[in-house]
């Protein structure tokens, strides 16, 4: 435990050091006064499940994949190496951190732009599960490369195959197939918050949700053990 609360604590620095708080801060405020001035309250009604998750999806992916390399590039990952921190720990306090700046970024988006007239509790367990993902694929993702120039194209696709449900959210597709995406859980989550949703959907939502966060932090605990505890690389 006391690794972790360490480990923890250095994340923390390391991301207020490069003030990724101050430009998420301002970005979110910045997004949400843009959302207020462009839509109608009717038309927020809809499109927040897809701002809200598609701002967690770019803020995590591509945030935890550039921290990874800040701390390659500083000599601190090379760390775990040599030191008793389990893959676990590192990739929980990775977790911890940003899924809390993720919840952060999305209450400033959604009460600024929108109001308090939103289920908070959907919104947040949407939020999690989004996050969880999304900072799952991005270390199993940063872990591979050394240079941020390698990085940003997989991180790329990686962000946006998150936002492929979004075709049937917004009605250009009603192919049941889309219920195999892992991202469809929580947008069902973050819709919930907003709009009523069917409760064997929510029941689905919590149950494939929960498997898919479980793969993606496998995925990403055994990509830890190969990049970094074993020293492997892709570029």
């Amino acid at each position: 435990m006391n690794r972790l609360i360490n480990t923890i604590r250095l994340d923390s620095l390391l991301q207020a050091r490069n003030k990724v708080y101050l430009i998420i801060a301002v970005a979110a405020f910045a997004l949400a006064f843009a959302l207020s001035a462009v839509f109608t309250p009717e038309q927020l009604h809809f499109f927040m499940p897809l701002v809200v998750l598609g701002s967690v999806s770019l803020t995590t992916v591509f945030l935890v994949g550039v921290l990874i390399l800040l701390e390659r590039g500083e000599g601190t990952l090379e760390v775990v190496l040599v030191s008793p921190l389990r893959s676990s720990e590192y990739l929980a306090s990775k977790l911890i951190t940003l899924t809390a700046l993720a919840l952060v970024e999305s209450a400033i988006i959604a009460v600024v732009a929108y109001g308090l007239g939103f289920s908070v509790g959907w919104l947040v367990v949407a939020v999690v599960m989004r996050a969880s993902m999304c900072i799952a694929v991005g270390v199993a993702v940063g872990v591979r490369y050394r240079s941020i120039t390698h990085f940003l194209l997989p991180a790329i696709f990686a962000s946006l195959a998150f936002d492929l449900p979004n075709i049937w959210y917004l009605n250009l597709s009603s192919s049941p197939l889309f219920y195999l995406w892992p991202s469809m859980p929580p947008l069902l989550l973050a819709k919930a918050a907003f709009m009523p949703v069917d409760s064997l959907q929510l029941t689905y939502a919590f149950v494939y949700g929960a498997l898919a966060v479980a793969a993606a932090l496998f995925w990403a605990s055994r990509a830890i053990d190969r990049y970094v505890v074993r020293g492997d690389t892709t570029s």
